[in-house]
């Protein structure tokens, strides 16, 4: 687990949504489709819906909603996985590198602001704990 999936939360998305200003302006994006193209950029496991939404703890719906404009916008596109044809998979289009490259510049530039003087030490207990307590609450969520 790493710092910005721990630091989800209110605060975190609306310094999020004033970084993502000019982007959005340019892209005509809004800021969960700008963070659904940087996750697929960012990270290799997440590909699918659930995947999508187990990140940004968004609902299947509204993610689908989001995932249709991206793909109507020539930014990502959907396949169908090669073993199992129920399951589709987004990847990221051409159309999407210069965007890709812009909201990998802009997340770390963010992330290295809002963890700025604390030692890298820290930053794994805070990631450990985090991941614990992410876990916990799986956990919970399982057995209701």
């Amino acid at each position: 687990m790493n710092i910005e999936k721990n630091l989800r939360g209110g605060k975190f998305n609306r310094l999020l949504e004033k970084a993502m200003v000019d982007v959005k302006n340019k892209t005509n994006l809004n800021r969960l489709e700008l963070e659904v193209v940087y996750l697929l950029s960012h990270y290799d496991d997440i590909t699918t819906l659930t995947d999508i939404c187990r990140y940004t703890q968004m609902n299947k719906g509204h993610m689908s909603t989001t995932l249709e404009n991206l793909v109507k916008q020539g930014y990502i596109v959907c396949k169908r996985d090669d073993k199992d044809r129920r399951y589709v998979k987004y990847e990221l289009t051409d159309a999407s590198e210069h965007l890709c490259q812009e909201m990998e510049i802009l997340w770390a530039e963010l992330t290295a602001k809002v963890v700025e003087g604390i030692d890298e030490s820290s930053l794994a207990v805070f990631n450990r704990v985090s991941e614990q307590i992410s876990h916990n609450i799986d956990r919970l969520l399982e057995n209701d």
